[in-house]
């Protein structure tokens, strides 16, 4: 079987309650087989995905067209080593290597009829638990908070992750310049307040900062609200400085987590031997595909670490984490968007598995590769960025 050709598209959607603007970018490999696999490139949000796609088509062209799939460790290899800048990717050259590592895998999933995780391993649990993320757009006051959340627990979810600083009093997008204001961090310890007394001791709150501050106010606004016994803190520093999230754990008591940013298992290690993190958050799209975050899953498991892939865009990327998270030991818990109301983007698949969540859990997907396919019709209302064939 050889990879015949490659496509990427671009899907913009309308702005979301807060002003947030996403657009996600699915690719389609093909191959001489007649099999079809799927890939996310993983900046759904921010910019850089238009060069992420053209990055990508640049490597299908020089590394890709005309191989063999099967292969995806000397593939990736190939792409991080022999690219010159894949050394040290980054997020835009790491989301194209990625998205077409996720790929290749679907389809090596599918010639074999098999499940990724069966080929990562087999499943290390029959369900997978998950937190709910994307429960909390446009609100202000933090009795809205709290009726919000309610609402996620009364749909069986047991953990919801939130940053408490993302929205301004009225509800529209804010973010924190480093230091946080009085008025702010009062707003943003109420608001945890609120949904730690709505939900009960016995539902996991993950608080989020997005890294958007500096040390001393993380420990400052740590401090106050470590009572409520927060599963984590994340991204509590800047996204590379392990330094200063070692040092906002030890001085709040609350587990940090954080990674999402992060692309190659070298920029792990070095969280890992510093003891940044408990909870280590690779990206799929960004941090290799499954050849690259295996890599880090393994170091995080040698230095006692869990691991939760980051997820935050479309479907594939859903599928991807799952069919991860299955399949590895330290694998604590899954981030997942069970709806987005301001768009379509879960109709891009046939079977999303946003959509088959029971009581907070992901049951084990059964169906071969990533378990979903792409949907034509969906493909042809987005705008495509470009193809490259052998």
């Amino acid at each position: 079987m050889k990879v015949t050709g490659v496509r990427v598209w671009r899907t913009r959607f309308k702005a979301m309650k807060e002003g947030a603007a996403h657009q996600v970018l699915p690719v389609a490999v093909n191959t001489d087989a007649g099999i079809t696999g799927a890939g996310e490139i993983g900046l759904a949000y921010g910019q850089g995905g238009r060069g992420a796609a053209e990055t990508l088509l640049e490597l299908v062209r020089a590394r890709l067209l005309g191989r063999d799939p099967f292969h995806t460790e000397r593939i990736q290899d190939e792409m991080r080593r022999d690219s010159f800048w894949g050394h040290v990717p980054g997020p835009i050259l790491g989301a194209a290597i990625s998205a077409l590592d996720e790929a290749l895998w679907d389809i090596k999933g599918k010639a074999l009829g098999q499940p990724i995780h069966s080929l990562l391993g087999g499943a290390c649990r029959d369900r997978l638990r998950t937190y709910c993320n994307g429960w909390y757009r446009g609100l202000g006051p933090p009795e809205a908070y709290a009726r919000a959340a309610r609402d996620v627990q009364a749909r069986g979810f047991t953990a919801l992750k939130f940053d408490p600083m993302k929205l301004a009093p009225d509800g529209r997008s804010c973010h924190v310049t480093r230091h946080l204001d009085r008025s702010a961090e009062d707003l943003a310890v109420a608001r945890v307040e609120a949904v730690r007394e709505a939900v009960g001791p016995g539902m996991d709150i993950l608080v989020e900062l997005h890294g958007n501050m500096w040390p001393m106010d993380s420990i400052r606004f740590g401090r106050r609200i470590a009572h409520l016994r927060p599963l984590c803190m994340e991204e509590v520093a800047d996204a590379e400085d392990a330094t200063a999230a070692r040092e906002v754990g030890l001085q709040t008591g609350i587990a940090i987590a954080g990674g999402e940013r992060l692309s190659t298992p070298g920029d792990f290690r070095r969280h890992f031997e510093a003891k940044a993190f408990a909870l280590a958050q690779p990206d799929m799209g960004i941090a290799g595909g499954f050849t690259g975050v295996r890599q880090i899953a393994a170091l995080a498991a040698a230095h006692g670490v869990y691991i939760q892939p980051h997820n935050c865009g479309g479907p594939i990327a859903t599928a991807a984490c799952v069919n991860f998270s299955f399949a590895t030991p330290n694998a604590l818990i899954q981030e997942i968007f069970p709806v987005w109301p301001e768009d379509d983007r879960l109709d891009m698949v046939d079977e999303p598995l946003e959509r088959a969540i029971v009581e907070g859990h992901v049951a084990l997907p059964t169906r071969p590769g990533l378990g979903v396919d792409l949907r034509p019709d969906y493909l042809a209302r987005c705008e495509l960025l470009g193809e490259a064939r052998a």
